[in-house]
């Protein structure tokens, strides 16, 4: 059987046109890849990415359910990463007992992941995204965004 091979010397990205409509040197869709930006004589080549790659299965770390990130915080200097999981899809702030909810530390160097805590106490909520992660002498802090429809009075 032949095998098909494109040199895209010539080539160009037409995003317009149906794949079946393509001309020769021209391509619909390329994955990790994209078009340089520089002011130097590369500018408009085409380079590789670094693609992306499944490190850890957060599901069964967690103890099955549906998971779902809801913060991260990157610790560059200690190469470690940070999620925050939980499986409450309730917009309230009410406390349920059965969700699961835990911070877990994925370290890039051994490629390990560990639950560095977990429990329904933490009280994560997938409307409550967390953003304002910080490491301060080896102590995570952090705040959920609360979304109100009210005024606050403190």
């Amino acid at each position: 059987m032949a095998k098909a091979t494109n040199s895209f010397v010539t080539g160009k990205m037409n995003k317009d046109r149906d794949d079946r409509l393509l001309q020769a040197n021209e391509y619909r869709n390329a994955m990790n890849a994209q078009v340089s930006r520089s002011e130097g004589a590369n500018v408009g080549a085409l380079e590789n990415v670094l693609g992306n790659s499944l490190i850890s299965d957060f599901r069964v770390l967690t103890g099955g359910g549906n998971v779902i990130s809801i913060g991260y915080c990157s610790d560059e200097i200690n190469n470690r990463v940070f999620i925050f999981l939980t499986d409450n899809n309730n917009s309230t702030l009410s406390y349920n007992t059965a969700q699961k909810n835990s911070i877990v530390v994925y370290n890039t160097v051994t490629e390990s992941s560990s639950i560095l805590v977990s429990g329904a106490f933490l009280n994560f909520s997938t409307a409550f995204p967390i953003t304002g992660v910080n490491i301060l002498e080896d102590l995570l802090s952090f705040l959920p965004i609360l979304i109100t429809t009210s005024p606050l009075f403190l």
